[in-house]
Order: structure tokens, then C-alpha cells, then sequence
């Protein structure tokens, strides 16, 4: 039985880890949830109670179990509320991307969506519709029981023009671009120039409000109305950091996890996009105009999140996480170190954060205080088999903590889905 294999995995993941801590001087990272020594199987997946109950967490940097998701790199996981599914996108024959639902308790891939000419490189979880957002330069929106294809989102380019599509159409639109993500594309995942300025790149779902923002390879926010199947309005960035337009590589915004006084969630304040370029814009939600922009990294800006109202995380190519503060005119940041390659992407939980970076986790805090040194660091360790204790050698493309079930998730860029603790 799978759960039990996962179950006596994770027992010898205790002497695993015991083994391989030895190579590190710095304590591992303690965490919010019951210890992982408790978990026994699928008893505890989708587990929902209150961080305040809950005891320190040793992360263990032990892989649990593990699957061939895709037959190349697997680009993106989206965890559904309840913790016992998940979406993987990822390269499938012939360099198609490919969507595939899989079930955790049995770790057993049940469905798929396999509508895709060009490599998928994001995934959104549309709320509780049963909707799944998944994108290849356009934007297929698709019932997650069914597989069914429901609508289709593009922009307009000099070669042709395309307008969002009803089923009946949708298999006709993606002709004119076969082969562009796949030419444009790093094996991890990260888009490259020249890159075509009217093909979605990165995705966002505003859950408040129902509505996706998607980024564009011209630093453009497309809004996208999919329970309607529409496309709304475009936010264009007001300043010009070089001569060549930068991609939107990242998004997210604020607001989503404050209430209002009837039970609902609030809207966003503003929304944050980053870019290949290494800057980070602002947008006011009201105004859509831009209300900063400044230089987060020297490099590609590979992922962002915002853990509170007035906090920026980013991470990017050029081996730092940093955390903004955005209550100064001129947003400052904290910057994390310790990686040495750059942090593909990262995956927050309260004040900690799990970064990834090659075939290595890193782990630190928000609410750490700087060292002797007066320097933020990251505590980078490799992942360990827990049956036999040898290390995974995968390079490591996206990472999603399921917080409650006291696991992570990993996707590798040959393919497999990785559980972990």
C-alpha cells in the first residue's frame, strides 16, 4: 500500500536525517507544525486546525516518496485547499505541455489536461469553481473533473490576431505560435529574450474579486473575467528601465488574507509584478497606475509573494531572497544569502520560507534578526532519500508547502514530483 510505504519511508527518515545534519553547523529550521515524527499517512492530509495549537516543526530535508509526474522538467504545482490534490504542469511527448491532477493520499495521478501545443509554465487553481487556469503563452481555462476545455485567452500580435474563444474555436488557436515558449524557455523553467511581446508569461488569481491578472512578455498586467471568458483591461508600466521591454516574470498582491466586517475577504491593494530585468513594480488597485518601481535584483526576478500588507518577498537569478518593506517612499530590503545558484522560486508559511535553488532547499525566517556578522542567511541543505539515504541529485524547479499535512512539495526538472518533509 502506498500509504503505508509512505508511512515506514518517513520512520527511517528520522536516522536519515540524524546522518545527514552532521554536515551542517547551523540548527535546522523549526517550524509551526505538530513534528513530523507524528505523521503516519494520509491520516493526516487536509488536517485543519489553527496554527496556534500547533507545535515546532524540525524540518528534515527528507524525501518521503517520490513519482515520474512528467517525462521532462515539471514547471509548476498548484495544491488544491483541502491538501490531498495537486496540479503538476510539465513537459509531456513530443515537448507538449501537460497538466496532471494527482491524488496524495494514493499518490496516484488520476486525470489530466493535455490541450497544450507549447510547454506549459504556470498553473492558477481558480477558487472552488473547479476551474484550472494553466498557461503556454496563452491562457486555457479547463474543468478539472472533466478535462474539457472551457475558454481560451490570448493578446493580439503583428502576425495575427487572436480573441478570447469559445470551446468551438479553441482548437484552432496556438498554430501561430508553435515552438515559441519552447525556443524562448530554459530547461528550469525561466523565460528568456527575445521573447514575443504578446504571449502570457506568469499568472495571478485575485480570489476577492474573481478575476485573473496575467503578466506579458511586454511588462504588461492583462485582466482576464474567466468565469464570463473575457478579457478586461491592460495595465501598462509607466517607466522604461532600458531601451527593451522586460518580461512580467512574477506576480501577487496584497489584501487577499485580511476580512471584512460581513465575513468576506477584502480586495487587494495594490499588486506587485517582477521582472526579467531584475525590477519590481507597484500598482495601485484603484488606480491601476504604477506607485513604484525600483531595482529588487540584478537579475531575473524568478518569484514574489506578499506574507503581509506592507512586506515584498523576492527571489531571483542572482542567488538572494530579500524582503521588502513597502511602507518607505523608496521600498528597503532585507536580503538573504547563502544560496550559490540562483533561487528559482521559494514557498512561504507564516514568517518562514522554504527557497530552492539547483538540487538544494533553503531554509530561513522572516522574523530571524541579522548574525554577528550582521548578515541575513540562508541555511541551503540537500534533500535526502528516506529509504536509503542518498541524495537527491534532481535540480529542483518549484516547491509548494502544504502546511497542514507538515509536508512540501518539490517538482525536478526531469520530471518527478517529490514529497517531503
Amino acid at each position: 500500500m502506498p500509504q503505508r510505504r509512505l508511512a515506514n519511508a518517513h520512520q527511517s527518515s528520522v536516522q536519515t536525517y540524524e546522518s545527514a545534519s552532521k554536515h551542517f553547523k547551523t540548527e535546522p529550521w523549526f517550524w509551526f507544525p505538530s513534528p513530523a515524527a507524528s505523521w503516519d499517512g494520509s491520516d493526516h492530509l487536509g488536517r485543519f486546525v489553527s496554527p496556534k495549537d500547533e507545535f515546532p516543526w524540525k524540518i528534515r530535508a527528507s524525501i518521503l516518496s517520490s513519482v515520474r509526474a512528467h517525462q521532462g522538467a515539471l514547471r509548476s504545482l498548484a495544491v488544491c485547499q483541502d491538501e490531498n490534490t495537486v496540479f503538476t504542469a510539465g513537459i509531456g511527448p513530443g515537448f507538449k505541455g501537460t497538466v496532471q491532477k494527482w491524488d496524495l493520499t494514493r499518490i496516484n495521478c488520476v486525470s489530466g489536461y493535455y490541450g497544450h501545443e507549447e510547454v506549459v509554465n504556470d498553473i492558477c487553481i481558480l477558487s472552488l469553481s473547479g476551474r484550472i487556469a494553466s498557461c503556454d503563452g496563452m491562457i486555457h481555462v479547463w474543468d478539472s473533473q472533466t478535462g474539457k476545455l472551457i475558454s481560451v485567452f490570448s493578446e493580439p500580435s503583428t502576425d495575427s490576431l487572436h480573441l478570447v474563444s469559445p470551446l468551438s474555436s479553441s482548437t484552432k488557436i496556438g498554430a501561430d505560435h508553435v515552438d515559441m515558449l519552447n525556443s524562448n524557455t530554459s530547461s528550469s523553467g525561466v523565460l528568456s529574450s527575445p521573447f514575443d511581446e504578446s504571449l502570457y508569461t506568469c499568472m495571478h488569481y485575485l480570489e476577492e474579486v474573481e478575476k485573473l491578472v496575467v503578466g506579458t512578455g511586454n511588462g504588461s498586467l492583462r485582466f482576464l473575467d474567466v468565469s464570463q471568458g473575457r478579457k478586461l483591461h491592460l495595465w501598462k508600466g509607466e517607466f522604461s528601465e532600458s531601451a527593451f521591454p522586460s518580461l512580467v516574470s512574477a506576480i501577487c498582491s496584497c489584501g487577499s488574507n485580511k476580512e471584512q466586517g460581513n465575513g468576506a475577504s477584502a480586495s487587494p491593494s495594490w499588486i506587485a509584478a517582477g521582472l526579467s530585468s531584475g525590477h519590481c513594480r507597484l500598482f495601485d488597485v484603484r488606480s491601476g497606475s504604477v506607485t513604484a518601481c525600483w531595482r529588487a535584483h540584478d537579475g531575473y526576478v524568478t518569484k514574489l509573494a506578499a506574507p503581509e500588507d506592507h512586506l515584498l518577498v523576492s527571489s531571483s537569478l542572482d542567488r538572494t531572497l530579500k524582503i521588502w518593506d513597502l511602507r518607505r517612499n523608496i521600498p528597503t530590503a532585507v536580503t538573504f544569502k547563502g544560496h550559490t545558484d540562483g533561487v528559482s522560486s521559494f514557498s512561504v508559511w507564516g514568517q518562514d520560507v522554504i527557497s530552492i535553488s539547483r538540487n538544494k532547499i533553503g531554509l530561513s525566517s522572516l522574523a530571524n534578526s541579522a548574525d554577528e556578522d550582521g548578515q541575513h542567511r540562508i541555511i541551503p541543505q540537500k534533500l535526502y532519500s528516506s529509504d536509503h539515504g542518498s541524495r537527491n541529485v534532481s535540480v529542483l524547479s518549484s516547491i509548494s508547502i502544504i502546511p497542514f499535512s507538515r509536508l512540501f512539495l518539490v517538482g525536478t526538472e526531469d520530471g518527478y514530483l517529490r514529497i517531503c518533509c
